[in-house]
């Protein structure tokens, strides 16, 4: 198997498995936003300040505790809120807390936004499919028919 077909097979493998990886954090994220799971919980902000974001600019971050639960404890949000207002959040599955949004475009959004992933992860994966066929074929020796 020439050195080339081994790259290509290898870097459409790779990149097949980031743009799954993609797919599954924009699902997740888009679960999380519109409350799917049904864990949301409410959070009386207490405290609201602006962050620096880079070239982004900056953005508010606002913290407070869980209301009715056991145990205390406080979630941090990015969300344009002030203090003392009462917010719906939900946790994902990578520990944060997102604001559930009820918007019409932003339920377009969250459902939406896993497709773009999802079809690049689709033709990263039939390129690597064709790739690792093309390696496995013997070269012709030749060139006759």
């Amino acid at each position: 198997m020439p050195k080339g077909r081994v790259r290509a097979v290898v870097g459409y493998a790779a990149l097949t498995l980031l743009c799954a990886t993609a797919t599954a954090w924009c699902v997740f994220s888009g679960i999380a936003k519109l409350n799917l799971s049904g864990n949301a919980v409410e959070v009386r902000l207490a405290e609201c300040h602006q962050e620096e974001g880079g070239k982004g600019g900056s953005y508010t971050v606002c913290s407070g505790p869980v209301q009715n639960t056991a145990n205390a404890r406080t979630a941090k949000v990015s969300y344009k809120g002030h203090e003392g207002e009462t917010i719906r959040a939900a946790r994902t599955p990578w520990g944060s807390y997102d604001v559930v949004d009820t918007d019409f475009v932003s339920r377009g959004i969250s459902i939406l936004l896993p497709v773009l992933p999802l079809f690049g992860t689709a033709g990263a994966g039939a390129l690597t499919v064709r790739e690792f066929r093309r390696a496995r074929q013997p070269a012709a020796s030749d060139g006759a028919w």
